[in-house]
């Protein structure tokens, strides 16, 4: 089969078109023959060596998370699964994989894709829509219905940032979304009632108390926490040591700092398949690339002006 893969640490340019042998099925797995993936910051990030202390390399590596394919076969002891299913998964290993012909996935982090729903935005939902939606519910503590809260969403037009606009919205918030001038209408779109340019002047000023910021662009948490009124909770979507440090102080503070750690789980993404069915939830596709050029596709990203989703076609 072929497979993108990387033999060192290093960037774009480290990515290499191989012939590979298929995976093994294993017991509580199954294969999907790859339609497409999507690109994450997580990555470019692991492949240039800056998360080696969490995310230990066993090169050569085949990049990629998110996938979505079709089950072509089945290990033992997997229920609700069948060769033919169309699925969508983020890979739950550090391992990757998604970006080859063909990937072997748990069963439990795999659901089936929405009926009608384009394999290429389905591979785009896993990861970014996993961590919008468990850094809203499980971190910002935001209920899915009837959540009559103040959410803001830093980076509103990113991978992350756009469907956690949408699951704000369909959870009853009243959502103002951060990002440049020139998506605005797109945010608006998307189901934020407001949209603020974060390159103008004092953007927040007249702003009402926030109960809830997701911060999918990461920094300092100090500004938004500022903007959060009594019991806010910020969560940020690319902790950095900044907010280990002042998550560490939530017990003897009023506002809540928290990092968000995705875990992968069919039962979450299940929920985000819910609201795609109900067209709650769509993916922006931002662009798309043939798997020979993910190369490119991760330079794309890495310019952090991505609208939405990349999205590499592996099978072509």
């Amino acid at each position: 089969m072929r497979a993108m893969t990387y033999a060192s640490y290093g960037g774009p340019e480290k990515l290499e078109l191989v012939e590979r042998e298929a995976p093994v099925v294993e017991d509580g797995r199954v294969l999907v023959r790859v339609a497409a993936s999507s690109v994450n910051p997580i990555d470019w990030k692991r492949a240039a060596g800056g998360l080696r202390l969490i995310m230990p390399a066993c090169f050569p590596i085949v990049a990629g998370y998110d996938v979505a394919g079709e089950v072509v076969e089945v290990g033992a002891n997997v229920e609700g699964l069948a060769v033919g299913d169309l699925v969508h998964a983020r890979i739950g290993e550090h391992a990757g994989g998604a970006c080859a012909e063909l990937a072997s996935v748990g069963a439990d982090v795999v659901a089936k894709v929405p009926s009608g729903m384009d394999l290429g935005e389905a591979a785009g939902l896993p990861l970014a829509g996993l961590t919008a939606l468990q850094g809203l519910r499980d971190q910002a503590k935001l209920p899915l219905e009837n959540a009559r809260e103040r959410v803001l969403v830093v980076g509103a037009s990113g991978g992350v940032g756009h469907l956690a606009v949408q699951i704000a919205r369909a959870a009853g918030a009243t959502v103002v979304g951060v990002c440049s001038a020139r998506n605005e209408d797109l945010v608006r779109s998307l189901g934020a009632h407001e949209a603020v340019d974060y390159a103008a002047p004092d953007p927040y000023r007249g702003q009402a108390p926030f109960d809830v910021v997701l911060d999918c662009v990461a920094g300092d948490p100090a500004p938004f926490v500022k903007l959060l009124g009594p019991g806010g909770r910020y969560a940020s979507c690319l902790p950095g040591p900044a907010v280990f440090a002042r998550s560490a102080l939530n017990p003897i503070l009023d506002k809540k700092v928290r990092p968000v750690l995705l875990k992968s789980r069919a039962t979450d993404l299940q929920i985000l398949d819910r609201l795609v069915e109900r067209g709650a939830l769509r993916v922006v596709v931002d662009s798309r690339f043939p798997l020979a050029e993910l190369g490119e596709a991760w330079a794309r990203s890495m310019t952090g002006r991505a609208v939405g989703k990349i999205v590499v076609d592996v099978a072509g």
